[in-house]
């Protein structure tokens, strides 16, 4: 207690290093923080869907390059998923990166493409609204709709009419459908804020229908 009184007695007769050190202090203790949360959410917290231990990730080798593995066009996954025997189902996504907001208010953030089932393969309900559906993720199909992660529709005031309205997608408008559960991550270390159905990509990312970079999951 002693030594506690002269540190505090020093502290205030140096307030300039008083501000510094707690400004030190607080921002060792947030990156700290910052770190750890970062680490438990990949390692140690529990997945927050159903199943984790039944699904796998399934990827295409690279004939010239055996070693080098990569993501499946759109017609190889859609003839993977048709002539599945293995699994249980077979969806598929791509992580993208996409501006939201209109001109100047446009901000960057992660969005998902996704099959229809992508949901449903996780085995997770939505906390409003509905999945896409399956004609929604044809290549061109066009269907402009979007699901919105719990934490955006927190930062809209968990406004209830946020179903039905719109939001701003690469410069297109595109009407939220539904909305994520609370907590709901997958493996990926960039957890999408928006995810999107597969017909749309390429008013999101170009060349969809060609394209080898999606991901299949199986469960």
């Amino acid at each position: 207690m002693n030594d506690l009184k002269l540190a505090l007695r020093q502290l205030r007769k140096a307030p300039g290093f008083t501000i510094a050190a707690v400004i030190v202090l607080a921002l060792g203790i947030g990156a700290n923080t910052a770190v750890f949360s970062l680490v438990y959410t990949l390692f140690f917290a529990p997945p927050a869907y159903a199943r984790p231990h039944d699904l796998v990730q399934v990827f295409s080798q690279d004939k010239k390059n055996p070693k080098t593995y990569r993501g499946f066009s759109y017609p190889t996954y859609r003839d993977i998923r048709e002539q599945n025997t293995v699994f249980s189902d077979v969806m598929g996504f791509n992580l993208a990166l996409i501006g939201i907001g209109e001109r100047s208010d446009t901000r960057r953030a992660f969005g998902a493409m996704v099959s229809s089932n992508y949901f449903s393969v996780f085995g997770v309900p939505l906390a409003r609204g509905r999945t896409f559906l399956p004609e929604e993720e044809t290549p061109g199909a066009g269907r402009a709709v979007a699901i919105v992660s719990y934490s955006y529709w927190q930062k809209q005031n968990a406004d209830p009419s946020l179903i039905g309205s719109q939001m701003m997608i690469n410069g297109h408008p595109f009407t939220i459908v539904g909305i994520a559960p609370k907590g709901f991550t997958t493996e990926m270390i960039f957890s999408p804020e928006v995810w999107l159905p597969l017909g749309v990509y390429d008013q999101v990312v170009n060349d969809f229908q060609d394209s080898e970079e999606k991901t299949v999951f199986g469960g």
